[in-house]
């Protein structure tokens, strides 16, 4: 099943109370997200305002929750981004972090992905902007970010941001070895 139609399913299977206290344009998702309270928190966001809360329910489970969302890719169709994201931790036991995917609607795997496994939020942590790097093919039809935890723990999320940034910036994660053509001719000369 590919990643949109599971995240479509995941939303329209949610009861109407919890729908309520979700940020407007995310929905909770994962192998596990039944396990985990996922919730826009007044005064718990990093600068004391509203943010993102994701809280394992159980002393142990298996697999994972996110919070997320997805959208076209527009205007980022060719170019690399850099998504940001506040996020703190409190008993992380196995990993939380922060993620981006680019998909294609009817492929099920993912074109770029970075779900920062590979340098994990574990613990208890402070308020620390996390950056993930990824290209944007051209043959991209929709992109996904959220935050995840697996295991048991807490992890709060807030004030997301994207942006293009240059080529010469280094992409994380993995399946980042698009060659984006260039943004002009180059070099036409042969010198």
């Amino acid at each position: 099943m590919n990643m949109l139609r599971f995240a479509l399913v995941c939303f329209v299977g949610l009861p109407v109370f919890i729908q309520a206290q979700l940020p407007a344009g995310w929905y909770p998702a994962g192998s596990n997200w039944k396990n985990y309270s996922i919730e826009l928190k007044s005064k718990e966001g990093r600068k004391g305002g509203t943010g993102a809360r994701l809280e394992c329910l159980k002393d142990t489970v298996n697999g994972y929750g996110s919070l997320m969302q997805h959208f076209l890719p527009g205007e980022y169709l060719g170019k690399r981004i850099r998504i940001s994201a506040w996020a703190k931790t409190k008993d992380v036991e196995q990993w939380a972090g922060i993620w981006v995917q680019v998909a294609k609607e009817t492929d099920e795997k993912p074109l770029c992905f970075d779900n920062m496994a590979d340098r994990p939020i574990v613990g208890i942590t402070d308020w620390k902007m996390y950056e993930l790097v990824v290209d944007v093919p051209w043959e991209a039809k929709v992109i996904l970010i959220g935050g995840i935890i697996n295991g048991v723990g807490t992890l709060w999320m807030d004030d997301f941001s994207i942006e293009v940034v240059d080529r010469n910036t280094p992409t994380t994660g993995r399946g980042n070895n698009y060659f984006l053509p260039l943004e002009q001719p180059t070099n036409l000369s042969l010198d």
